[in-house]
């Protein structure tokens, strides 16, 4: 049984948003603290905090390594956050070791993973807006069209004088 409508098979066209979704499974978490780890390089690497040649490296590296959830399970399950298999599992693909050593400089598990929730949230709000500003539209479209339509106003739960849409 299902934790949520959202994760059931059954329920899922019912209560789920696929596009939603996506922004917060395991895959799109771990890409999105990868992309932190990037980030940080490269900004440490311009402020002169770790090599550029590393910083750069590890840069390019975040947008193309590719690390599978399941492979993190393990190390969640000992440390409660998924950020230092993440960091071990990074620099074993990075196959780098000279620059490997600078990836996740000065960082917490907690920076890492707040700033990759931070960039998925952004990204929810961004899907989000889209879809509520075509609600907003569509009902003031209806709005106007139906501003004359007489109905039943409600008091008490009771019927009362009309009203308008």
């Amino acid at each position: 049984m299902p934790a949520a409508p959202a994760d059931s098979a059954l329920y899922r066209s019912l209560f789920g948003d696929e596009e939603t979704a996506a922004l917060f499974s395991d895959s799109a978490e771990i890409r999105a603290m990868l992309l932190v780890e990037g980030a940080l390089a490269r900004v440490q690497g311009r402020l002169g905090v770790i090599p550029e040649t590393a910083a750069a490296f590890i840069d390019r590296s975040s947008r193309e390594v590719l690390i599978d959830p399941s492979a993190l399970a393990e190390g969640v399950a000992t440390d409660g956050v998924p950020v230092p298999g993440l960091v071990a599992a990074f620099r074993k693909a990075m196959q780098a070791p000279d620059h490997a050593q600078y990836l996740h400089w000065g960082a917490t598990s907690q920076d890492i993973m707040e700033t990759a929730l931070a960039l998925r949230l952004r990204r929810v709000i961004e899907l989000w807006d889209a879809r509520l500003q075509r609600l907003i539209a569509a009902l003031g479209a209806l709005a106007r069209d139906h501003a004359e339509t007489p109905m039943a106003a409600r008091t008490y739960g009771q019927a009362a004088t009309p009203t308008s849409f």
